[in-house]
């Protein structure tokens, strides 16, 4: 066939049927996502699609951030001793972009009073390039779901749809290993220096923050106990990005004194992350901070009583968890 030969009248009817068919396209494949998660880049995904599954404006709290956020504060503790409703919307190496992508995939269905950014995502970089391909790839999956879930039809065919969420946690991850911190509990070296932020997490952060003030969200930075991720550097920076925007900053690493951190117990892998014992911790440290927000008490509210039956089946998990812990016996982490 002659291309030169197609009339400009079937060159736009092709253009059409084409953009018709990944349209149609992109309803199956991401109704099947919202119904089933099962091959890797799903699971990469799920937290994405968890959200998107939550009862909508039933959220009053939104976390985002990578592993630091989802072993830092627990929604059902938060429940269970306030009645606030929060979600943790955090991937493992959850970049800034993806950053963007949650708080983004949050308002398009709920209206929280409060976004937490656990900061550690803000020092991840994977150069300039790569997270410009990034940002432009995940831009056409928000247009087009078919990209985002490109391999769904392999897990298709080897799993049926309708695969149960685990949603008891809302985002949050028990994790009951042990792997005492031996290093200095006093990591925190006083210091004038700054770790600078990488400039393309620099302009993002600005995008977030743009958009937590179009919607009239609270945004709080916080950054978990950590002396395998925080300096006084980072510090010194993000106190000082934090006062740019005007926002809070609450680093639990100056803190690990007055939140009962255990070095020997509280700590999974060394420092890296806290596991259940010390996230019971950081989070009855966070509700200090939720208690200021003028959120509501919804424990006794009908329509979430759900909330209150996943909490017990939580607390008998998370309660179990933190007995071995500090009673000494070492779980697996899970």
């Amino acid at each position: 066939m002659d291309v030169k030969k197609i009339s400009i009248k079937e060159k736009a009817g092709f253009a059409i049927g084409l953009v018709v068919l990944l349209l149609i396209g992109s309803f199956f494949f991401n109704y099947y996502a919202m119904n089933s998660l099962g091959s890797h880049s799903l699971k990469r995904r799920a937290a994405v699609v968890r959200l998107q599954k939550e009862k909508k404006d039933t959220i009053e709290v939104l976390i985002i951030g990578d592993s630091e956020s989802y072993t830092t504060v627990s929604p059902m503790q938060v429940w269970k001793d306030t009645g606030y409703t929060m979600y943790v919307g955090g991937q493992s190496g959850q970049t800034m972009n993806e950053m963007l992508t949650m708080l983004e995939t949050g308002l398009d269905t709920q209206h929280p009073k409060a976004v937490l950014i656990e900061t550690n995502a803000l020092y991840r970089t994977s150069g300039n390039l790569n997270q410009l391909q990034e940002m432009i790839a995940t831009k056409a999956a928000s247009i087009l779901p078919i990209f985002q879930y490109h391999d769904l039809w392999k897990n298709a065919i080897i799993k049926p749809a309708g695969e149960a969420l685990n949603m008891a946690g809302k985002g949050f991850d028990i994790r009951d290993s042990v792997k005492p911190y031996t290093g200095s509990p006093d990591y925190m070296k006083q210091t004038s220096k700054e770790q600078e932020i990488p400039r393309v997490n620099q302009i993002l952060f600005d995008r977030i923050a743009e958009l937590c003030r179009q919607n009239g969200v609270s945004l709080i930075l916080y950054s978990g106990p950590s002396p395998v991720n925080y300096t006084m550097e980072k510090h010194n920076r993000l106190a000082r990005l934090a006062s740019q925007y005007d926002l809070q900053y609450i680093d639990m690493n100056m803190e690990t004194k007055e939140i009962g951190i255990d070095w020997n117990k509280d700590t999974l892998d060394r420092g890296d992350h806290m596991n259940i014992s010390g996230a019971e911790k950081t989070t009855a440290y966070m509700e200090t901070v939720l208690k200021t927000l003028n959120l509501t008490d919804r424990r006794k509210d009908p329509a979430y009583q759900e909330w209150n039956d996943l909490a017990e089946t939580y607390q008998k998990q998370a309660s179990g968890a933190i007995a071995r812990i500090r009673g000494g016996a070492q779980g697996e982490n899970k």
